[in-house]
């Protein structure tokens, strides 16, 4: 049962409040602020309000409420006023010293109760916007949903959320729908708040925020709220920040499948790709074609020329080769001077024999007017699928033997295994 401390020294007053709070708390007495603190520190759990005579807390200079708004403890126990007397204007001045209410020993019964409710209910309310208050010093959001999915409170407000200019705008009672800009990521919140609420399970995920110009990406970890009947009652969530570690973690997952020179695919992760498109994404009766891309005298060229001029080569190839690829296709340098293209869904052999004359075409045009004028070429080899295999290692054969065969009959071309 919740406890009552009731301080009071007249007799009438112990005796009348007693009888009247017994039926619904546990109502312990004591005649002095002394005493009341006391009881307190050993019962502060317990106690979920306090009745002090006023006689006796203006005696004691209103020392009770003082003491209390010292310990943390104690910030949750609200304080009433209790007279024998009808109150005048004079004895409201408990309000000023932090007490919510005065109430008279002539009041009934259930006006006493809905009293002493509501004194409680506004010091949880307090307590909740101090809490808010001491979270908003925090970086990260935190936030508190309702059993329908809106806001509480949210310590932090970005740039995010539409608040429709007003200065006045407030988060509460509104749904994720209506206040963020980006109504995708708002039905996944909405999405992931309906499955704890059913399931009591919480979850985490990260999304990606791109307004105002601003990549954001944002961890949110979700957990169930309780009652005291073991109901999910809410939502509470802390939102973090993460695009520094989310940018840096691409940016190493980048240069783990990227080749630093050329800006293309290695070789792993080239050849990865190919083999997943064409293990999961190859429909029946569709066209793809693989080239195996080489160089032409790249060792002469470094020789002749030094590694610096060797590198510029690879780059300008690797550059000609990213820009002459689809979205759909796969680019990647696979060797020293060596490169992959897997062009998926194509209409024919024609596609990718067009694709290799361009290729051929712009780099003799990139070197035209440098030194090494005529001296840098292609060889290309090509395989198609499903002609020359549906797997990706009897597509690099083939096609690896086409290039074979350009190679040993003077270099600058192309050919169809």
């Amino acid at each position: 049962m919740n406890g009552i401390l009731l301080i009071a020294e007249q007799p009438d007053i112990v005796e009348t409040f007693t009888k009247m709070l017994s039926p619904a708390y546990d109502v312990r007495c004591v005649s002095t602020p002394e005493a009341g603190m006391a009881v307190l520190w050993e019962e502060h759990s317990a106690i979920v309000a306090v009745l002090i005579e006023l006689a006796v807390a203006r005696r004691s200079g209103f020392i009770l409420s003082e003491r209390m708004k010292e310990y943390t403890s104690f910030s949750l126990i609200p304080m009433i006023a209790i007279s024998d007397e009808l109150p005048t204007s004079q004895d409201m001045d408990c309000i000023e010293h932090g007490y919510f209410d005065l109430i008279t020993a002539y009041a009934p019964q259930p006006l006493v109760y809905k009293r002493i409710a509501n004194a409680i209910r506004a010091k949880d309310s307090l307590s909740l916007g101090q809490l808010e208050k001491m979270l908003k010093q925090l970086p990260s959001c935190i936030f508190l949903k309702d059993t329908e999915g809106k806001y509480v409170f949210s310590t932090q407000i970005w740039h995010h959320l539409d608040t429709e200019g007003d200065p006045n705008w407030t988060i509460r009672g509104k749904t994720d729908l209506e206040i963020r800009k980006d109504k995708e990521n708002a039905r996944k919140a909405m999405e992931a708040d309906r499955r704890i609420l059913e399931t009591g399970e919480g979850t985490e995920y990260v999304i990606e925020e791109n307004e105002d110009g601003i990549q954001d990406f944002l961890q949110l970890i979700k957990r169930p709220v309780y009652d005291e009947d073991g109901r999910v009652s809410g939502i509470i969530a802390l939102i973090n920040n993460i695009t520094d570690y989310q940018l840096l973690k691409m940016e190493l997952e980048k240069r783990a499948k990227t080749d630093a020179l050329t800006g293309l695919l290695n070789k792993s992760a080239a050849q990865d790709l190919i083999r997943m498109m064409l293990s999961n994404y190859q429909k029946e009766g569709e066209h793809s074609a693989l080239l195996m891309i080489d160089a032409d005298r790249f060792k002469e060229i470094n020789d002749n020329y030094g590694h610096a001029e060797g590198d510029s080569v690879l780059a300008e190839v690797g550059r000609i080769v990213k820009n002459n690829c689809r979205a759909a296709d796969v680019a990647g340098r696979i060797g020293g001077d060596e490169f992959i293209i897997f062009m998926r869904s194509i209409a024919g052999p024609e596609n990718a024999c067009q694709l290799a004359d361009r290729l051929q075409e712009q780099v003799r045009h990139a070197f035209e007017t440098s030194a090494l004028a005529g001296k840098v070429s292609l060889s290309v080899g090509i395989a198609l699928c499903p002609e020359h295999g549906a797997r990706f290692d009897d597509l690099f054969k083939a096609a690896d033997r086409a290039l074979y065969l350009v190679k040993a009959r003077g270099r600058g071309s192309y050919r169809v295994y």
